[in-house]
């Protein structure tokens, strides 16, 4: 099993809510590998005109 660490920026859009932005992150996660941990390091509010708020992440995947 080899470990990486990534440490990514994501987009949070207002259609998703507080409750389910664990399941938000993790799905995304997913996507690039099998999720060992993650955190949400830094929220930032976006520039667009859309209100969404950017994330950053880091995360340890397993491959």
């Amino acid at each position: 099993m080899k470990l990486s660490v990534v440490d990514f920026n994501l987009d949070w859009p207002v259609s998703i809510k507080l409750k389910n932005l664990r399941e938000f992150i993790v799905s995304n996660l997913e996507k690039k590998g099998d999720v060992v941990r993650w955190s949400i390091v830094d929220i930032q509010n976006s520039m667009d005109s859309n209100n969404t708020k950017r994330l950053r992440i880091k995360a340890v995947l397993a491959n």
